[in-house]
């Protein structure tokens, strides 16, 4: 039965393990079949050994059963020995045949069932020893199977990376024929370009040149007018900060001086003349250098710009532009900005002068009209990223790279085919890497665990899966595009992204041109999409924004000569080494950093007992730029020279601010009859203080001693601190000890050494005096004394000084009441004089620690505000323990009433 059982599933096995190893495996094998053998197969086996089980367990039944005949057959036995006993008693031969009869019978039947037992063990014995045969002979089928599955599927990688190589070969020496033809074509461009400037060249041969460059009155440039216009008088300036506002676009940068240029021309304006400005060379493909000019309403335009060199000045580079009337020119690096023009009859593919790995590839009849897109590619390197993410960690949390953002200023169309964009962007940060090899070590922890059949599956799975290019990445790609005078990103969820084998560069089909877009990679387990949009945000505005470093110097030859200095951080070292020999000192630096717009405009301002000698201005103003740091250097003085006597400087304070508009609510009337208004927000211009740096010029020697008197004045008692207790002090100090004590109680060196100039044997003592006028009366001063007593380890008088305070504190606490309240009635009749504190007699009352409940019962009691206001009082005074004058002079300082905590603080 058992093998009747196993003959279909092992022929079906049989059969299909045959046609695998005749035939090849195709990519649309179903699996599945094999599987489902496979589990068949098992189950089988598994029924087999059930009924193996169940055979065993009628066996043991059936020789439970023989024992029980056999010991049914032994009682027989006893039985017909008794009887044939008892018969041959009665009967000798009575019934002797038929016993053995029956007994032989029995016999037979024993012997019968104990056959049939032996041969159900030899069946059962059979069957199990061929399902191990089977079940082997299938493990050695699937481990055999699994190396030629191994086998194959290392043949079909081998072909796929054979294939993919060829493919990568022909792509490139596709790339680099288109190459060699672009070469081709921009050398004959190039070629056609220096013929025409040869011509150029020809016909501003007879043009005259007029060289400033090593002109001191004027900026460095160089003119070339024709022959007929040299009398033509020029006056060439720089320009005046102010008229720079507007000079520099988003990411554009000033790379030379501001210049104005006044000239007449002639009425026809057919004379020009060539402006050639020298100019900082900055090489960058993502970048180019033009010139532009004020136009009379104040805005700034770029004018057609040609580079141009001069045998004089062959270690500078020019810029050249044509000028027919005066006006104010510039030279500014802006982001290259390269025309694609896409002909709607052909295809055609073109490659970013910014950038080789942006590209745009659009098939035939791609739009109804012809398209001219003007495009403009801003890069985002590794550093500024790395940088952005650390400063906004929390904002950029899921974004693991991004690509330049792409500005496309193109007409409004419509694409009847999608254009094909390439874009580079940033390999994922170690972060996503680290997390993906975290992924790969559970998974093979969780492969361990499984069996080896189901990693066969799963083998197999994954060979269709990567025939089938399904993705098997933690990141995913998404598009970002922001409209036209717009500052919100959104996300385009219409276009699909792919990314190639090496990470680096993506493939996206756009059939809707946006203004502005970006590519970004992010997490897949991110939820929220606005986080992505506002990282964006931030990342677009960082971009734009420059850290700034303000310092402030004094020169080692003349200490009234300062120098301020405002330049990019990236310059900082140079700054440093520039000002190191000019002789400045960086001892007393002032610095700061900010972050601040490239050309924005800035005000020095200068306000304190500093000033410089020439201080009429009330500003001088400058611009922020990256390429030219702004030096001031100026004399300075001190106004006042009797003020700030306990300092060894004189102090002032440079400030630096910016002008920002705020939101402003205005009154406007709305009919004058009535004269009614309203109130209208308008933005207004403010002066904000962006930094402040202190400049500290030094005393001269005498100025630093000031003398002082050496009678000594009325001196009031405060607490335990008397006149006598200051002689037992100064008498009990030896040597230095007065020196070191002055120093931990906070005098500089220059009071000590003035007052043992005018006081030589006394000076202990007009030290302690010199210290108590100038510390504060709110200040615990016995604590200070004892605290710098125990500084200089003369412990002696620190715990004398402190037994006389605990003595003075419990005569204070054994005083009454009555007198206590005594002392506060002056204070507290100064209190409520003051309608400002009768107003606000609560928040006194709470500031004062008193309860709810308190409070509650003074206001039912008495009626009136200025009684309530002196019953707290008392009943603060009555169970405060840290009640004093001091206490609640600090307590009336903390609400605002200062003058009035000045009267508490001389009642003290």
């Amino acid at each position: 039965m058992a093998i009747t059982v196993l003959d279909k599933p092992l022929n079906d096995l049989r059969q299909e393990i045959t046609a695998l190893r005749q035939g090849n495996l195709s990519r649309d094998y179903d699996t599945n079949k094999l599987a489902t053998i496979i589990t068949l197969s098992r189950d089988s086996l598994r029924e087999t050994e059930v009924f193996q089980k169940q055979l065993l367990q009628q066996l043991q039944k059936f020789e439970i059963s023989l024992a029980d005949i056999n010991e049914i057959l032994r009682a027989n036995i006893e039985q017909k020995t008794q009887l044939d006993q008892q018969q041959q008693l009665d009967d000798n031969n009575k019934n002797n045949i038929e016993t053995r009869a029956k007994l032989m019978e029995l016999n037979a039947e024993a012997l019968e069932c104990r056959a049939a037992a032996v041969q159900l063990q030899q069946e059962a014995r059979i069957a199990i020893a061929k399902a191990a045969e089977l079940d082997k002979r299938a493990k050695d089928e699937l481990a055999q199977q699994a190396v030629e599955m191994k086998i194959k599927q290392e043949e079909i990688e081998r072909t796929r990376a054979e294939e993919l190589e060829r493919r990568v070969r022909l792509e490139e020496e596709q790339r680099l024929k288109e190459l060699q033809r672009e070469r081709e074509q921009q050398e004959r461009l190039a070629a056609m370009a220096k013929v025409q400037q040869q011509h150029k060249e020809d016909d501003y041969n007879n043009y005259t040149t007029r060289d400033f460059m090593h002109d001191d009155q004027c900026p460095q440039c160089i003119v070339r007018s024709p022959s007929n216009t040299k009398s033509i008088p020029l006056s060439i300036t720089f320009l005046n900060v102010s008229e720079t506002e507007n000079l520099l676009d988003n990411q554009e940068e000033l790379i030379s001086t501001p210049i104005q240029v006044k000239f007449e021309s002639k009425e026809n304006n057919q004379d020009y003349i060539l402006f050639s400005i020298p100019y900082i060379i900055k090489r960058s493909n993502h970048r180019e250098n033009i010139i532009k000019i004020r136009q009379p309403n104040g805005i700034w335009i770029s004018t057609e710009t040609n580079e141009s060199m001069f045998d004089a000045h062959k270690e500078k580079r020019f810029v050249e532009c044509k000028l027919n009337q005066s006006t104010a020119c510039a030279v500014v690096s802006r982001l290259r900005l390269d025309t694609v023009l896409i002909n709607k009859k052909s295809s055609g593919r073109f490659i970013s002068n910014a950038d080789s790995r942006v590209t745009l590839q659009w098939p035939k009849d791609v739009s109804q009209t012809n398209i001219r897109i003007n495009l403009r590619v801003q890069p985002v390197d590794l550093p500024a990223f790395a940088q952005f993410s650390e400063n906004f960690s929390h904002e950029s949390e899921g974004l693991l790279a991004v690509g330049p953002i792409i500005d496309l200023d193109c007409d409004d169309i419509t694409l009847l085919k999608p254009i094909q964009f390439k874009l580079p962007i940033l390999l994922p940060t170690k972060k996503n890497e680290g997390s993906m090899k975290s992924s790969g070590i559970d998974s093979q922890r969780t492969v361990t665990n499984q069996t080896t059949q189901d990693i066969i599956l799963q083998q197999q799975q994954s060979i269709f899966k990567s025939m089938l290019g399904e993705d098997s990445n933690n990141d995913r790609l998404i598009l970002l595009y922001c409209n036209q005078n717009e500052n919100t990103w959104h996300i385009d969820t219409n276009v699909s992204i792919t990314d190639t084998k090496t990470h680096d560069i993506v493939i996206t089909d756009l059939k809707c041109l946006h203004p502005r877009m970006i590519i970004a990679r992010c997490d897949k387990q991110l939820t929220s999409t606005k986080k992505i949009q506002t990282a964006i945000k931030l990342l677009e505005q960082s971009l734009s924004q420059r850290s700034v470093s303000l310092m402030v110097r004094r020169r080692l030859s003349n200490v009234n000569e300062i120098c301020f200095v405002c330049c990019s951080s990236q310059r900082t070292n140079t700054v440093h080494d520039d000002l190191q020999q000019e002789n400045y000192t960086n001892d007393d630096e002032q610095f700061k950093e900010l972050t601040l717009q490239e050309g924005q405009l800035l005000e020095l301002r200068f306000r304190g007992n500093v000033l410089p000698n020439d201080y009429h201005q009330q500003s001088y103003s400058f611009a922020f730029n990256t390429n030219f740091p702004y030096y001031f250097q100026t004399n300075v003085s001190q106004t006042d020279k009797y003020s700030q006597h306990f300092s060894p400087f004189f102090y002032g304070f440079v400030q630096i601010f910016s002008k920002q508009k705020v939101l402003r609510a205005v009154p406007k009337e709305t009919d004058k009859k009535k004269q009614q208004t309203e109130t209208v927000c308008e933005w207004h211009d403010v002066d904000v203080c962006l930094a402040e740096l202190v400049v500290r010029l030094p005393k001269l020697t005498e100025e630093t001693g000031i003398p002082t008197t050496k009678t000594l004045p009325t001196f009031t008692v405060e607490g335990i601190i008397t006149p006598a207790l200051f002689r037992d002090i100064s008498a009990s100090l030896h040597g230095d000890e007065w020196r070191w004590l002055a120093r931990r109680l906070g005098m500089t060196r220059i009071r000590i050494e003035a007052i043992e100039h005018d006081h030589h044997d006394d000076a202990s003592y007009y030290m302690l005096f010199a210290w108590f006028k100038r510390v504060a009366r709110s200040t615990d001063k016995v604590s200070l004394l004892i605290n710098a007593l125990v500084n200089i380890n003369r412990w002696d008088l620190a715990q004398d000084l402190q037994a006389i305070k605990d003595e003075k504190r419990q005569e204070q606490k054994t005083s009454s009441k009555d007198d206590q309240l005594r002392s506060f009635y002056v204070p507290f009749n100064r209190i409520c004089q003051r309608d400002e504190c009768i107003r606000i007699w609560k928040q006194i009352a709470r500031e004062l620690m008193l309860t709810n409940d308190d409070i509650e019962h003074i206001e039912r009691q008495y009626p009136s505000k200025e009684e309530r206001c002196l019953r707290s009082l008392e009943h603060w005074a009555s169970n405060s323990a840290q009640a004093d004058i001091t206490n609640l002079a600090r307590i009336m300082r903390s609400l605002g009433f200062k003058s009035l905590a000045r009267e508490l603080d001389n009642m003290a």
